[in-house]
């Protein structure tokens, strides 16, 4: 199957992809394939912050916001997204764990060596959103922008396939990175792009991933800083994907993460148990 995949050109056929899905119908037929859409992959509409037929195609569907209230913020250090956890650790020997017995390493995965130093023995938390999920990325923290950087890339699955058998995925894969500081430390939430996502915006900035023209990573510094609230929006997949979040060492005690990895959860949830950090 790898041998196969090299040769499809993933990244145009993600552009196009967006831009069907995000092709404003007319609204009977809209209607039509967004409930077909919410139904196959068994998507609760109840959540979604407006009626199936105020949604003009089904890429507009899929970013929905959701209902106001309905993800409370619960503590100071929170799920960035709603998905499913599909590991967390240590960043070990300056790797982190793709899958297990396949690693990758935090330097190359961030694109800078020096940023990278400061992630040794910290933590790592690797969320998988599905197409079932709400797809606009929070702030797992409250604090301050400080850097962004887009480092273009392929666009490969991130499925169990995938990690199993591409070396270094999420570092060959584009992907966004935010840098916050917080009452944490740096915290950086990176947000990967996969196969058929059209493209990943951010809130804080007017670029937009997996665009054609842009060949070499973009480096963004905030001077001054944005202030941005724990929980509020950071960005979004224009389809599915992935976000790693990484926190400096000494920040946390793993012990006390509350989060079940294989498990489903929601963005605004609390990460660690209320009894200390």
């Amino acid at each position: 199957m790898y041998r196969y995949l090299r040769y499809i050109p993933k990244n145009h056929l993600s552009r196009l992809v967006g831009r069907l899905v995000h092709a404003r119908l007319p609204q009977p037929l809209s209607r039509r394939l967004v409930s077909w859409f919410a139904r196959t992959y068994q998507i609760d509409v109840d959540e979604a912050g407006q009626d199936l037929d105020r949604y003009p195609s089904i890429g507009h569907f899929f970013t929905r916001d959701l209902r106001e209230g309905l993800r409370p913020i619960e503590s100071d250090l929170v799920s960035p997204v709603d998905g499913v956890l599909r590991n967390f650790g240590t960043v070990r020997d300056g790797r982190l764990e793709q899958i297990k017995g396949k690693t990758y390493t935090v330097a190359r995965f961030l694109g800078d060596e020096e940023l990278a130093a400061r992630f040794l023995d910290g933590s790592y938390f690797n969320l998988y959103l599905s197409p079932q999920d709400y797809h606009h990325i929070h702030t797992p923290v409250g604090g301050q922008i400080i850097r962004s950087v887009h480092i273009p890339g392929m666009l490969w699955p991130v499925n169990d396939w995938s990690l199993a058998n591409v070396d270094e995925l999420f570092s060959i894969n584009e992907r966004v990175v935010t840098y916050i500081e917080s009452s944490y430390g740096l915290v950086a939430v990176v947000m990967i792009g996969a196969t058929n996502v059209g493209k990943i915006s951010v809130v804080y900035d007017d670029f937009i991933s997996n665009a054609a023209s842009v060949d070499r990573p973009v480096v963004r510094p905030y001077a001054p800083p944005i202030p941005i609230e724990v929980g509020a929006r950071l960005g979004t997949f224009h389809m599915g994907s992935s976000v790693v979040m990484l926190l400096e060492p000494g920040r946390l005690d793993l012990d006390r993460v509350r989060l079940e990895t294989g498990k489903k959860v929601r963005y605004g949830a609390a990460v660690l148990h209320s009894f200390g950090r």
